[in-house]
């Protein structure tokens, strides 16, 4: 009788713990469940996973659910999210959002590759090039920002505004018109073991000494806008 009753514990457990996963809906040019990311986030239900194939898609997407908005490289490298000039490729107002693996670009001006207003959430290897701001934290805390690029904007590749507690590591930020990096909060630009690489802090003319030969620079970086500091900042690949 015990083991019965167990049995059907462990079943139940089992069955609640499946339909919690969530669905996961594809998005592609053709073939898909969707070819528009904005209809299949709309469609998407707390949870869900949106997979998105390669392909140019041209949209503002505005995430306001707890999903997972994921890009695939389905053969014709990363998607690509492309805000023609007009306000942020994407906007995250809800708590626990992961959004991973898009290129994300031509952001209009006051406006960034990638917009977080809201906490608990996950950004991490995409690339948000070319925009005003790369990736832009408002408001947020205990948030995950890794191995993201962002290059050539026009403001910082990523800023902090009003954040506490959002951790910042294996991201490389390059050639951004106002600087790399931007924070007047209290946050962790490293895990413990390694940060991130900076274009201005680099390689041995911009002060990165790297003695023991580990990939990381000996002295730490000072984040611009307040206290918090990268204690691990990566050397250049190219030394």
């Amino acid at each position: 009788m015990r083991n019965t009753a167990s049995s059907w514990l462990i079943l139940a457990v089992y069955l609640t713990s499946a339909l919690t996963q969530g669905a996961t809906i594809t998005v592609c040019p053709s073939g898909c469940d969707y070819s528009s990311i904005k209809a299949a986030i709309f469609a998407a239900s707390p949870e869900d996973v949106v997979s998105v194939q390669s392909g140019r898609y041209y949209d503002h997407l505005k995430i306001d659910k707890m999903i997972e908005l994921q890009g695939i490289d389905s053969g014709d490298g990363m998607p690509i999210l492309d805000a023609t000039g007009r306000g942020s490729p994407v906007t995250v107002s809800a708590d626990g959002v992961v959004v991973e693996g898009l290129r994300l670009l031509n952001g209009g001006p006051d406006s960034a590759g990638i917009l977080v207003l809201s906490n608990d959430c996950v950004i991490r290897n995409n690339d948000a090039s070319n925009n005003y701001v790369g990736i832009h934290l408002q408001g947020c805390k205990n948030c995950t920002v890794q191995g993201n690029a962002a290059s050539g904007n026009l403001q910082f590749g990523l800023r902090l505004d009003d954040c506490s507690g959002n951790l910042i590591f294996e991201n490389e930020m390059m050639k951004n018109f106002l600087g790399d990096a931007f924070d007047d909060g209290t946050n962790l630009w490293d895990d413990g073991t390694v940060g991130n690489r900076y274009g201005d802090f680099d390689d041995l003319e911009e002060g990165c000494i790297d003695e023991d030969g580990d990939g990381l620079c000996d002295s730490g970086r000072e984040i611009p806008g307040g206290s918090s500091r990268d204690r691990f900042p990566l050397m250049s690949l190219d030394i």
